[in-house]
């Protein structure tokens, strides 16, 4: 009988687990969170007047399916020690709120996931003491608890969203473009400027990922969003206000905002990703996430969602189903390791 060991229990690591259920395949989901959900669960809507497709809608009832799941067992406040071959099966060690476990499964899906913002490029503008600066993380907990007529407690007159905040950056281990970025900034924008049309709403970006099919720059530009291509200089404060120094083509700038986000990317736990290939075979690219060694067919080991890159919410789940879909088609033909 096929049991299947899921390491992370954010949105890759649940949809795993509902797709292999749905075969029949008993499942362990082990997450070092207090519950199952991950990042996404603390995701906001970006809609205004019509959807903006960030993708949230996808999820649906995914983690009360997960967490009502039978075939779907769930240690919560765990995490994987080590993991030994015993005669063709994964002998795995856990350790959890109630001690070690030591229990064995046929096959393995890594879908651990990125490290928060706030650990990387955001760690110095804590919430309590820069109250108006907003990382992706921040922004993404403003857009689910927002009101019916409200997003701030008053109307700002101006807003700037820093793009690619710690990416494409060699000091924040990021020399990549993280692909969301431009994505969930842009339509957050949007929401903004649907509550408070009167606010300046201005982007700071390098270059602009195509969101939408079609002038996506026009567009924002229509919505009454400025678009400012230049890397800001630096970053400092009047009075609680944040200000921007950049340059554009007339020279150096410096602008005051009422609120400041910075569009933090995804970022990949390097220290644990190490940790897990040591153990799972895996290896660590240059970048950080994990990739195969050998084919997961032959090693039983499967990568899901964001833990192999930087994926949007659609992509993650499509990830997932991809490596459940191929564990239970190698279920059904055997598998020799």
């Amino acid at each position: 009988m096929k049991k299947v060991l899921i390491i992370g229990g954010g949105l890759a690591g649940c949809t795993v687990a509902k797709e292999l259920s749905a075969a029949g395949i008993e499942s362990c989901i082990v997450e070092t969170g207090a519950s199952i959900g991950g990042k996404v669960r603390g995701y906001g809507c970006k809609s205004d007047t019509k959807c903006n497709n960030c993708g949230l809608c996808a999820v649906g009832t995914l983690w009360r399916d997960v967490e009502g799941d039978m075939r779907v067992k769930k240690l919560c406040n765990a995490r994987v020690i080590d993991i030994s071959d015993a005669g063709g099966v994964f002998c795995v060690l856990i350790q959890s709120d109630g001690g070690k476990i030591e229990e064995r499964f046929t096959d393995i899906v890594v879908a651990t996931g990125f490290e928060y913002p706030a650990e990387t490029a955001g760690a110095g503008y804590d919430a309590s003491e820069f109250p108006r600066v907003f990382t992706g993380h921040a922004l993404e907990k403003l857009m689910k608890d927002r009101g019916a007529d409200s997003i701030f407690p008053e109307a700002p007159k101006s807003v700037a969203f820093l793009m690619c905040y710690g990416s494409r950056n060699l000091k924040e281990r990021a020399p990549y473009c993280s692909r969301v970025c431009c994505a969930y900034s842009t339509r957050a924008a949007k929401v903004i400027k649907h509550y408070y049309p009167d606010a300046e709403v201005i982007a700071f970006y390098m270059d602009l990922q195509a969101v939408n099919p079609g002038n996506y720059a026009a567009e924002l530009e229509g919505r009454g969003i400025r678009l400012e291509r230049c890397r800001p200089a630096d970053i400092s404060f009047d009075g609680g206000r944040p200000v921007i120094a950049y340059e554009d083509a007339e020279g150096r700038k410096t602008k005051s905002f009422d609120y400041l986000f910075l569009n933090t990317g995804i970022h990949p736990d390097i220290p644990g990703n190490t940790a897990l290939a040591d153990i799972t075979g895996l290896r660590v690219r240059s970048d950080g996430f994990l990739a195969y060694v050998k084919p997961p067919e032959k090693t039983g080991v499967y990568l899901a969602g964001c833990a192999a890159s930087p994926m949007t919410i659609v992509e993650t789940m499509a990830s997932a189903r991809n490596a459940a879909v191929a564990l239970i088609n190698n279920a059904a033909g055997g598998r020799v390791r």
